[in-house]
């Protein structure tokens, strides 16, 4: 897995895994299946695996609807050049991979890589070098977006966590200032504070929407580390400054009323007005 530049180990969760994903293989596997799937199904020895017809029709989009480029588990492109390109990846918690094929040149490329999902993006970078190369060109050097992404989580981490602590130590500040306010007003005051709760709490079905996965916010853990930091950072930092505050205005209003009653009922005789308490009868 990948965080703030640097990769570290972590043991993938133990889940049931069958279908379309959590295949077993090997490099030599996989250059069998390419072979087979570039040559109209048959192997490199020769041996028809399946009709041609089912090899072209798992590689061809539907007609309806018209803007999918998505066949039957392989996704076709059409560059500007006029040359077509096929690909599949898939991407587990813990690793990711591409196969893609190249029907012009009969070229197969299958990167299998041991990072995980959103953070770990490998398999996708090389891949690109790889058809690239395939085609003669020079291939564009690009650092995983996590590299740069990280570094920004980074800091609005510790963004966080320092608003959060000016929050704890402003919080007698902030009581005198609202404790004279109706309580709807207060209560509408600490509602933004509950934004970054909301969020580290929808954090893993936000990412599902947008992956089109569902998932629990410990294997988001999983997806992309620094992101969940920065979220419970967030979080934590709100909750703080929420209780903080709600706190000092309890401890401010019973001052102030125990402070009122004082003023009126245990006054000691004559010390009031003193032109009243000394005035002849």
């Amino acid at each position: 897995m990948r965080a703030y530049g640097t990769t570290f180990s972590r043991a993938h969760p133990r889940w049931f895994t069958a279908g379309g994903h959590g295949v077993v293989t090997t490099a030599d596997d996989l250059s069998q299946w390419l072979i087979a799937q570039n040559n109209q199904a048959v192997s490199a020895h020769g041996r028809r695996i399946a009709t041609a017809r089912t090899i072209r029709l798992t590689h061809t989009p539907p007609e309806v609807p018209g803007d999918t480029d998505y066949a039957m588990g392989w996704a076709r492109y059409r560059h500007d050049d006029g040359t077509s390109e096929i690909q599949h990846n898939g991407q587990l918690l813990t690793h990711n991979s591409t196969a893609t094929l190249l029907p012009d040149s009969k070229v197969g490329i299958a990167v299998v890589t041991n990072t995980g999902l959103i953070s770990g993006d490998d398999a996708a970078q090389i891949s690109l070098g790889l058809v690239d190369l395939a085609r003669g060109k020079s291939p564009e050097v690009a650092k995983p977006f996590s590299m740069t992404a990280d570094w920004v989580l980074a800091a609005l981490t510790l963004l966080a966590t320092g608003l959060g602590i000016r929050g704890v130590l402003r919080a007698r500040r902030w009581a005198r200032h609202t404790a004279r306010r109706p309580w709807w007003r207060t209560a509408l005051r600490l509602l933004p504070q509950a934004l970054p709760v909301l969020l580290l709490t929808q954090l893993a079905s936000l990412l599902g929407l947008l992956m089109n996965r569902s998932g629990t916010l410990a294997q988001t853990t999983y997806a992309w580390p620094a992101l969940v930091v920065c979220a419970a950072a967030g979080g934590l930092a709100s909750t703080a400054v929420i209780t903080a505050r709600s706190l000092a205005l309890f401890r401010y209003r019973q001052h102030a009323r125990h402070g009122a009653g004082s003023d009126e009922g245990d006054k000691p005789l004559g010390a009031g007005d003193e032109h009243e308490a000394f005035r002849p009868a």
